[in-house]
C-alpha cells in the first residue's frame, strides 16, 4: 500500500478531523473514545505543531501530529499516530513513522533528535520503532495515566540524526 501524506488544512479540515477523532477508539492513548467536545480540543494547529493526514488514496486511514516544533535547536520534536480502527495491522504505522522520520530529518536540518513515547502494553507501536531502527530509552514507571484512573508505564524511545542516516 503507497500511503499519501497531505497537511491538514485549517480551519477548513476542523469538521473532518472532529469526525476522524470520534470515528475510532485510541486504546493506547489517554482518552480512549473522544467525544465530540474532547475531540474539537485535540490541538492540531499551533505555531509548534503540523498535522497531516494519512491517506490510501482516497481515503483517510490516519493522522500524524508533529509536536514541540518551535525548540528543534535545543529539543526533540514529539509526534501523535492515530490509526483509524480497521487500518491497524496492516503496516500504515510503519510507513507512518518511517515518513515522518524523513520528513523531520530532511525539512529541519538543525534537528539532532526525535522522540516518542508509549504505553507499555502497545505492543504494535514498539514494533514499529524497532522496525524503523528507534531505540529504547527508558521506562517510566506508571507515568501514563488512563482514563479509568489507572497508570501504566510509559516507555520512552529516540532516534538521533546519526541513527538515521546509518539505518537508511
Amino acid at each position: 500500500m503507497a500511503l499519501e501524506f497531505d497537511p491538514l488544512h485549517w480551519p477548513e479540515d476542523a469538521q473532518t478531523v472532529v469526525e476522524f477523532l470520534t470515528a475510532s477508539e485510541w486504546p493506547c492513548h489517554g482518552v480512549p473514545l473522544l467525544s465530540r467536545t474532547d475531540a474539537a480540543k485535540v490541538s492540531v494547529v499551533a505555531n509548534d505543531t503540523a498535522t497531516f493526514w494519512i491517506r490510501n488514496g482516497a481515503e483517510t486511514v490516519g493522522l500524524i501530529r508533529l509536536l514541540d516544533l518551535d525548540d528543534l535547536d535545543v529539543g526533540s520534536p514529539l509526534f501523535d499516530l492515530r490509526i483509524a480502527q480497521g487500518h491497524r495491522g496492516r503496516g500504515v504505522g510503519r510507513q507512518a513513522v518511517r515518513w515522518l522520520t524523513d520528513h523531520l530529518f530532511t525539512t529541519f536540518p538543525e534537528l539532532h533528535r526525535i522522540e516518542a513515547r508509549t504505553r507499555d502494553d502497545n505492543q504494535a507501536m514498539q514494533a514499529v520503532f524497532a522496525h524503523c531502527g528507534w531505540r529504547l530509552e527508558g521506562r517510566f514507571v506508571e507515568a501514563w495515566t488512563n482514563s479509568d484512573g489507572t497508570r501504566s508505564d510509559a516507555l520512552s524511545y529516540a532516534l538521533l540524526r546519526r541513527e538515521y542516516s546509518a539505518h537508511r
